[in-house]
């Protein structure tokens, strides 16, 4: 983060992402000493969640996004959903609570509990 440098506050929601992402410690040195680091650096702290080997960013894209979409598309923004409520500091238990219900009854879980027993790969309505 060159803004310390640059003379520059970073912008309030940017400083509450990296520190709810990265941890206060990792912010503060990425923010106060605007050092460049390598991804080996940035996976270890978790600014990465991978490294991807040159030439293979669109395979891997492409992988990341086929195992996405076989997954139940409610219960993925759902838990995508407290995730980030989680991470922002504002997790609502009782709306993940409900959510949390709300999956065990439908269409989505009919589908993946009948596949497992069926023991084939889940269709998912849209």
């Amino acid at each position: 983060m060159p803004a310390a440098r640059l003379g520059i506050h970073y912008y309030p929601g940017g400083i509450v992402r990296f520190v709810s992402r990265l941890g206060p410690a990792a912010a503060k040195r990425l923010f106060l000493t605007a050092d460049r680091i390598g991804a080996e650096e940035m996976l270890r702290i978790g600014y990465l969640t991978e490294i991807v080997p040159e030439g293979r960013l669109d395979a891997r894209v492409a992988e990341l996004a086929a195992i996405l979409a076989a997954n139940a598309p409610t219960a993925l923004r759902g838990m995508k959903r407290s995730i980030d409520e989680v991470a922002r500091g504002a997790f609502d238990r009782n709306a993940a609570s409900r959510r949390h219900r709300d999956s065990q009854r439908g269409p989505e879980i009919e589908e993946g509990l009948r596949a497992f027993a069926e023991k084939r790969k889940p269709d998912f309505p849209d």
